[in-house]
């Protein structure tokens, strides 16, 4: 199950154009508008509640995250399908005090098998954890496999990941995923909507 969530802060136009990459890509993606929306977390995680079948596999993306080539969901889902863990797109809350760097639900891939042996962590933000970063904290406790793709390109460099690495509005993640955050805000939703109608443009 491919799925993202959102509700009406976001501007319908972005809600079209992530749909529309999707389609280029030969993918089809469940955008869930939540009309009674508490949080990022707590709306992810009603929808988890619900997921019980060990065989199932997980894909999660943000609303304004869009995947940039035909592969990457095919190949992310595969290997969970095959591995006990869960691939993502590396993430810091630098609000949060001494942050670690975890997997983000901008593009987060598991099974219902790993989330199970995860201990079914809650998405919610809490006094050590943005949303969803509980799920890379407990796979460091039970010995269970992170894999985090990183940024390589990043169109405005607003946050330190790790190092000289740095992320922000429009982040490339090794040229697999663009998140361009924060979309919620209309005077920032230009990254995500320049970015689909480049793509669709060179895919017209």
């Amino acid at each position: 199950m491919i799925f993202t969530v959102y509700n009406d802060k976001i501007n319908q136009n972005i809600v079209d154009l992530q749909k529309k990459i999707f389609e280029i890509y030969g993918e089809s993606i469940n955008q869930i508008k939540i009309d009674n929306w508490v949080s990022h977390g707590k709306s992810i995680d009603d929808i988890l509640e619900k997921m019980v079948n060990p065989e199932d596999v997980v894909v999660i993306f943000d609303i304004d995250s869009i995947p940039l080539n035909s592969d990457i969901i095919s190949k992310s889902v595969k290997w969970c399908q095959e591995n006990v863990g869960f691939i993502s797109v590396a993430q810091r809350a630098v609000k949060l005090k001494n942050p670690i760097i975890h997997g983000g639900p901008a593009f987060m891939v598991f099974s219902i098998d790993t989330f199970n042996k995860l201990g079914r962590p809650s998405f919610e933000t809490n006094l050590r954890s943005d949303c969803g970063a509980e799920m890379t904290y407990e796979a460091r406790e039970r010995g269970i496999e992170v894999r985090l793709m990183y940024p390589t390109s990043v169109e405005r460099e607003d946050f330190i990941l790790d190092g000289n690495i740095k992320f922000g509005m429009g982040t490339n993640y090794e040229n697999n995923i663009y998140h361009a955050f924060e979309s919620r805000f209309d005077k920032r939703s230009h990254y995500f909507i320049n970015k689909c109608e480049t793509i669709i443009k060179h895919n017209g």
